[in-house]
């Protein structure tokens, strides 16, 4: 049998060309479990208070630094809701900080009051492509019927209402994505890592190496 003695060092302890070469060993270190759950459930209370019910399970996204990248998600969407929100910035009683610039539909007021007031047949849904990141909008309005009579003009100012909701949705799944690109710079960052590693107290050879394997097979050593 052959003893060994090795001196480990902590994170710390290291030279700078050391700490470097443990950095790059613990790269995925934040990121080696769902490390996105908290933002999507930030991105879901922010939306509620939109109006806009997003359905978690169809939240998509891909990160962060190649081409086709992105995210998408489906939502049921309270349009009345929506209006007053945007009008009153009500997302800010969540995200105080946070800017959206949405705008306001620029739509014929009487069509905005029988939207407003649910006098229009309607299930507006924002939807996650499902071939590619992004989303699409619909109203969900096949016809408008008032007196026995189908009222075909009303579809203009509709079409107009519906490609408003698709640019708030766009607003919110860039920003969707934004958030998700974020926390994942910080968590691979070695300011994230560092801290990890020290909360940890890994331990490693002196060029860097990780020595937290040997601390294991030490312990699972027969001692005589």
């Amino acid at each position: 049998m052959k003893t060994i003695t090795l001196k480990l060092y902590s994170f710390n302890e290291l030279d700078k060309e050391a700490k470097e070469k443990a950095l790059t060993t613990y790269r995925d270190l934040n990121i080696d479990f769902d490390w996105w759950d908290d933002e999507l459930e930030d991105f879901i209370e922010l939306c509620s208070y939109l109006g806009i019910a997003v359905n978690k399970d169809s939240i998509k996204f891909r990160g962060f630094y190649s081409q086709g990248d992105g995210s998408g998600f489906s939502a049921i969407v309270d349009i009345p809701k929506l209006l007053i929100a945007v009008a009153n910035q009500s997302w800010k009683d969540f995200a105080p900080m946070q800017e959206f610039v949405f705008g306001i539909p620029e739509i014929n007021r009487r069509v905005i009051a029988l939207v407003a007031n649910g006098l229009l047949p309607s299930e507006p849904q924002i939807i996650c492509r499902s071939r590619q990141f992004g989303v699409v909008t619909d109203l969900g309005i096949s016809e408008v019927i008032k007196d026995g009579k189908t009222h075909d003009n009303i579809f203009e100012e509709l079409d107009k209402l519906e490609e408003w909701l698709r640019s708030v949705a766009e607003i919110l799944n860039r920003h969707l994505y934004k958030s998700l690109e974020n926390q994942y710079d910080f968590l691979t960052s070695d300011t994230a890592i560092k801290e990890s590693i020290l909360t940890n107290e890994y331990l490693f050879t002196a060029d860097g190496r990780s020595a937290n394997h040997l601390i294991e097979l030490n312990k699972r050593t027969p001692k005589n």
